[in-house]
């Protein structure tokens, strides 16, 4: 026990709680679990609140300068750690930490990314980010399938500018910090390009070639599969960046475009990697898996079912039916 009351295990305990605190940002951190600033005024980012019931008005701000939020509606704040335990429910601060670590393995320590950026490749210049404020793009999202509670638990508005004109459109984030973008004719991404990954502590693993196929998985039940982490190629160039999510153990299952890319990309994986189940077999005929939820809409209130795939591989014998 040291001489303030405090044993070495608790100071070990804060000192970890402090180098996290340090070391990661509060808003990737949220963003990784799936949260999205509604509105970014100047090293503010206003959040609707994630740590109490919903409320039509953001009220939590982050200030990424000093890397501290505050709930305005509870009148509490603090740091990450501060945070995490009210996210996960839980006072145990080690266990928190073990939590936010556990699950961070595609989280690195980052800096804030700024509200104006350009891509000099591309001549794309974001010039902000937030909520879903024009009916038009949910009525795009809408005319493919996806209904805007998906897509504003994954994506977020981005306004940019290209050739000095201003447009608007859907952004779902990469792990890199850059930004897929897509509007009715328009799909092009703000650099850095990069996979897509979302950890569920899950242990298996989902793969899909665009965020469009991402987004149309949780449109039909009947493909939906538990305990499952997302890996999202955001091109199948983007393979190269994907060894360490496809070597973890555990079934890997493929949500890929049934063309040349897509059954390449899927041979490779099934050549390189063990327990791959290829579930384009479930769509074919059609092109990808927004294909065929918008050829299938009827299908969107079907609970998930047994999948009529047949897995080969240690967790299965062979020639059953897997139950999702």
């Amino acid at each position: 026990m040291e001489r303030n009351g405090t044993s070495a295990g608790e100071k070990r305990k804060v000192m970890n709680a402090r180098q996290i605190n340090q070391s990661y940002e509060i808003v990737a951190f949220l963003a990784h679990r799936g949260f999205r600033p509604a509105s970014v005024k100047g090293d503010n980012y206003w959040y609707i609140s994630m740590i109490r019931e919903p409320e039509s008005r953001a009220s939590f701000k982050v200030d990424t300068r000093k890397n501290l939020w505050y709930d305005h509606a509870l009148g509490v704040g603090g740091n990450l750690v501060d945070l995490a335990c009210r996210l996960f429910q839980n006072s145990d601060v080690k266990e928190v930490i073990r939590l936010i670590t556990d699950g961070l393995s595609s989280f690195q320590p980052q800096k804030t990314e700024v509200r104006v950026r350009l891509d000099v490749s591309s001549g794309l210049r974001i010039t902000s980010e937030g909520i879903f404020e024009h009916d038009y793009l949910l009525r795009y999202l809408s005319s493919r399938g996806i209904s805007g509670e998906v897509a504003r638990r994954y994506c977020f508005q981005v306004n940019y500018e290209n050739g000095g004109r201003q447009y608007k459109a859907v952004g779902f984030r990469n792990r890199a910090g850059g930004v897929e973008i897509r509007s009715v004719n328009f799909k092009s991404c703000i650099a850095p390009k990069d996979v897509s990954y979302i950890d569920n502590y899950g242990n298996k693993l989902l793969v899909f070639e665009g965020f469009m196929d991402f987004l149309s998985y949780w449109m039909l039940p009947v493909f939906q599969i538990s305990n499952a982490n997302f890996l999202i190629l955001n091109s199948t160039s983007q393979l190269k960046r994907t060894h360490e999510f496809l070597a973890a153990p555990g079934s890997k299952y493929l949500f890929l475009d049934n063309d040349t890319a897509g059954f390449e990309t899927a041979a490779y994986i099934k050549h390189n990697y063990p327990n791959v189940i290829d579930m384009a077999v479930m769509y074919a005929g059609c092109k990808d898996l927004n294909d065929f939820l918008t050829q299938n809409q009827h299908l969107n209130d079907q609970r998930p079912a047994v999948a009529l795939v047949r897995e080969k591989g240690p967790e299965a014998p062979e020639n059953a039916l897997r139950t999702f």
